[in-house]
């Protein structure tokens, strides 16, 4: 078979970044080595210096490739180059240019990217940096780069018809990844489209916050890499200084990369709040907080020589939890638990080795030195502060492992299910109550740690002495976070005792923490890094208990509707309530609107007013929030709902849009619903009053409801507009100008239902009246009835000077002159037309003046005419030809009987309305509390790491 000669595939791109691929893996590889050996040949100065050059470069050389390969990524994103299948699966013409970045890390091999992307970035910073560690840490570094390097490879190794793939090439044609008719065409490239970004990432913080996330992810293997080095060279104290600075500012990165992704879910999701306990939120925080103990025992290392066993098992741990986080994610197990995981990509082996590699290499290069590392014989007093930040480190590790355990549970019935079919496994149905009845308790011991131990000193020996002073402070913090929590009570409410004492040893923390920080440290920045994250730690727990237990739903809906929000339950439902346009809902203190709503490409935006009266009815206060939803590329159903936030310094009101009619979630269900109504047709003349009747079942089906109705048509419009009708070259347009109404109620509706002949094909443009529950629309019968007259009708000709009249069946008819520049319902104006209308002004019969404009038309060298009627009189004229020498026009005039044949329209009674919203609105007390807590929590952390590179510096000097 002849190969496919394909035109227009951008191929040279897809070489050179598959080229800068392997070069990469190979890369990293030599780097590895050359580091290992430089490692090993330590105690020979000139060889290792050989093998350190060779490392150094062989490191760079992967740098660049890197380098290239996501520039060569964004270069065939932005240009649209959908025939690279990574191109094609998220990008689309209609994407905005600034979420490309979104849309390069949205899948699996862009996301692993951006991770070897800062691993290169951090490598050149330890390179400069790292001294005397630079060869064992970097060798380790480029292992990971190995790994990660090989899930982008895309090669298959063996032999045989099942050879194993090694990870998954981002710069593969389509044509080689998808088996379809289309690529045996030529022009292939010329048909195929974008998919495009998923719509729930278009949003700024998906821009910012997953590489900030993958920063922190990266910056964890620093650390990691100086364990691993200590280990290594049997150097179990001086690797301490340098990893801590690096600990501490992946511990800062990391932390504001969650707290990005919580301001994320707050601003943009749906879920209402900053945190809901989704399996791959947790397996971001459990690497978190197994860092911060590694960071709290390591500073008791580098304080006491305590610990430094502690902290290797910590730092180990912390790295070999973000690989176990990325196997969770990336493997699949968690689709049916996460709305945030990735979909299985075959992966899953080289996920496997990935974590099990660094798991044993941690813990082997552990065991063997274990009884080598320094380990005082004489315990920390219990009195010593080192004592309780190693308790706190612990608590911390406790707390990781039983969020890391309830997430692991599809891994765990995975496995079971393995050994038994039948095994129908552990689920954790209502993931907030399970993780807050543990966490709790562990927010209660680190609140009563992180006060209690600012007042404690390194080897304490004479605690007999600080008695006094450690009572004095402690108690008078303790008597200040009672009184605080009292008044915090009187704010919000916390009825259960566990929360209490929550409440009461987070203010512990907070007034124990200023203590220390204005009467201790006397504001000394040098020791002002961790009382800043204590001290935030503390506002964030006051914040999460204003927030958390003290939400207030205000749209609360004692009438709850069956259906108004798809699988749902009647609790949620309860949450809800139904907003018609127009019409203003009392919602808690507020009185609500839903004034309008607006379509920009594929998002809907909501404006809801919000007024809050006094009790003279005067408005106080007034708002408008604006909730979105995003519809998927088809159109065709939800994707997203953003909700919009009012802020206020002590609350936010958090407002999103919980539902829409059917008819707007579901286009194929609109269309299934417009099929269904009962239409039924009505006629009449122009300005007749018609009266009929309808009646519409109701749910029983047994029982039926009578509706009486009016109608009148005011007028034919020839050129008729509808809010979905845009017109184009061609169409010819019937709309009916029409007033309708109940006729138990006063409301008349005016509408103009529009039909349109387009080609062969009539689309017709109904018109929904919400307040009555009724539908209008136009079929064929209409241009039978408009234009079927026209046909029968017999034109009589006159020719005429301006100023000449003729009588025309009792009507006076005057040729009044030319209209230049003519107005004409059916004509566009063109480039090169000569066009122009007659002025005809009519006395009828029986009175009245009325004036219409034939227009003749020449386009192209062809003469056209477009009629003119005066309707009232039935009169139709046409402009057919213009004599200049004589100064004559050809007029010619017809007359139907006014309203000769009845004008059909068709209304359906049972349309239910579909002018509303299902809105949900939730007020957060106090939720500001809770971002400028967990805010001070990292900068602490950050602060504390500048502070300990200035004093190397300054030791350096």
């Amino acid at each position: 078979m002849e190969q496919v000669q394909y035109i227009g595939e951008h191929l040279l791109p897809g070489k050179i970044g598959q080229a800068a691929i392997m070069l990469s893996f190979t890369a990293s590889l030599l780097s590895a080595v050359a580091y290992f050996f430089a490692t090993q040949r330590r105690a020979a100065p000139v060889e290792a210096g050989q093998w350190l050059r060779i490392g150094r470069w062989s490191f760079a050389a992967h740098g660049v490739s890197v380098f290239s390969i996501i520039g060569i990524m964004f270069y065939v994103m932005i240009n649209q180059y959908y025939e690279y299948q990574y191109v094609q699966a998220h990008v689309s013409e209609d994407l905005p240019m600034k979420y490309i970045f979104s849309a390069f890390w949205e899948g699996q091999e862009g996301s692993f990217l951006l991770w070897m992307f800062w691993h290169v970035v951090l490598g050149g910073v330890l390179m400069a940096t790292g001294r005397k560690w630079e060869a064992p840490t970097l060798s380790v570094l480029a292992l990971i780069q190995l790994f990660i390097g090989s899930m982008i490879l895309g090669v298959y190794v063996g032999f045989g018809d099942d050879p194993m793939k090694f990870g998954s090439n981002p710069l593969m044609l389509l044509r080689e990844v998808v088996d379809a008719p289309i690529f045996a065409s030529a022009d292939y490239v010329e048909r195929i489209a974008g998919t495009g970004l998923n719509p729930l990432l278009q949003n700024y913080w998906m821009t910012i916050h997953p590489p900030t996330l993958f920063l922190g992810f990266a910056s964890t293997a620093i650390p990691f890499a100086y364990a691993v080095a200590g280990l290594w060279v049997n150097e179990h104290k001086s690797w301490l200084k340098p990893a801590l600075r690096w600990s501490l500012f992946s511990g800062g990165i990391l932390g504001i990369g969650i707290l990005m992704g919580g301001a994320w879910a707050y601003e943009a999701l749906s879920f209402g709040g900053y945190w809901a306990w989704d399996p791959v939120e947790n397996m971001s925080l459990v690497p978190w907080l197994i860092l911060i103990a590694g960071i709290h025992t390591n500073l008791i290392a580098n304080a006491t020589g305590h610990s430094i066993r502690s902290t290797y098992a910590f730092y180990l741990m912390t790295f070999v939890f973000i690989v176990y986080s990325t196997f969770l994610t990336r493997s699949g197990v968690l689709g049916d638990t996460s709305v945030h995981a990735f979909t299985e990509m075959g992966l899953e082996t080289q996920l496997v080795a990935f974590l099990g590699f660094f798991a044993l290499l941690g813990a082997v290069a552990l065991g063997l030195r274990y009884s080598r590392i320094p380990n005082p014989k004489k315990e920390e007093a219990a009195s010593s502060r080192e004592f309780w930040m190693f308790i706190g480190s612990l608590v911390l590790l406790f707390s990781a492992m039983i969020i890391t355990w309830s997430t692991s549970l599809p891994v765990y019935n995975k496995i079971m299910s393995y050994f038994d079919p039948d095994y129908i496994g552990r689920v954790i149905t209502d993931p907030i109550p399970h993780y807050n009845k543990y966490q709790i308790w562990i927010a209660v011991f680190i609140g009563l740690l992180s006060g209690t131990a600012q007042y404690l000193r390194f080897r304490e020996q004479h605690f007999a002495k600080q008695l006094k002073r450690f009572s004095l402070h402690s108690g008078a913090a303790l008597l200040a976070a009672a009184l605080l929590s009292y008044l915090t009570t009187l704010w919000i409410e916390v009825n259960a005792w566990q929360y209490q004492l929550m409440l009461f040893f987070s203010w512990f923390t907070v007034v124990s923490n200023l203590d220390y920080l204005f009467i201790t440290a006397r504001g000394n920045l040098k020791m002002a890094g961790s009382v800043v994250s204590h001290l935030g730690f503390g506002v964030m727990v006051i914040g999460i208990l204003a927030s958390g237990l003290n939400q207030q739903v205000i749209s609360n809906n004692l009438f709850v509707m069956e259906g108004l929000i798809q699988g749902a339950t009647e609790e949620q439902m309860r949450k809800n309530v139904i907003l018609f346009k127009g019409s203003p809902l009392i919602m808690g203190e507020y009185e609500v609107t839903y004034l309008r709503d607006t379509v920009d490409k594929f998002t809907r935006t909501f404006t809801v007013n919000y007024k809050k009266r006094d009790s003279a009815g005067q408005v106080v206060e007034e708002f408008d929030l604006k909730p979105n939803i995003l519809y998927d590329k088809s159109f065709t159903k939800i994707a997203a709902s953003n909700p919009s936030t009012k802020r206020y310094v002590d609350r936010d009101i958090f407002t999103h849009i919980a539902s829409l009619p059917m008819v707007e979630i579901d286009m194929e269900y609109r269309k299934e619903r417009e099929d269904s109504l009962n239409y039924k047709t009505h006629s009449g003349q122009l300005g007749e009053l018609i009266a009929f009747r309808d009646t519409v079942p109701l749910r029983d089906q047994d029982t039926f409801y009578v509706k009486d109705f009016r109608a009148r048509i005011l007028e034919v419009d020839r050129s008729p507009s509808h809010p979905d009708y845009e017109e184009e070259q061609g169409d010819i347009p019937i709309g009916l100008d029409m007033e309708i109404q109940r006729a138990d109620e006063d409301s008349v509706y005016r509408i103009k239902p529009v039909l349109v002949l387009r080609g062969q094909m009539l689309y017709s443009y109904p018109v929904q009246i919400n307040d009555i529950s009724a539908k209008v629309r136009l079929n064929e019968e209409v241009f039978d009835a408009v234009f079927g007259r026209e046909m029968n009708m017999e034109y009589s000709p006159f020719t005429m000077k301006e100023g000449d009249q003729v009588n025309f069946n009792g009507h006076t008819v005057q040729f009044a002159g030319f209209n230049k520049n003519p107005e004409h319902p059916n004509y566009t104006a063109e480039d090169g037309d000569i066009a122009v209308s007659a002025m005809i002004s009519v006395q009828g019969a029986k009175g009245g003046s009325y004036m219409a404009q034939p227009l003749y038309l020449i386009r192209d060298s062809r003469p056209f005419n477009l009629k003119d009627e005066i309707a009232p009189l039935g009169l139709h004229f046409r402009f057919t030809g213009i004599n200049p020498e004589a100064e004559t026009v050809e007029l010619q005039l017809a007359q139907s009987e006014a309203g000769e044949k009845p004008l059909p329209f068709q209304v359906a009674t049972d349309s239910l309305r579909s002018d509303y919203i299902v809105l949900e609105a939730i007020e957060f007390p106090g939720i500001n509390l809770f971002w400028i807590g967990s805010t001070l929590m990292m900068l602490g952390l950050l602060l504390s790491m500048f502070v300990r590179i200035q004093q190397r510096q300054t030791a350096r000097a």
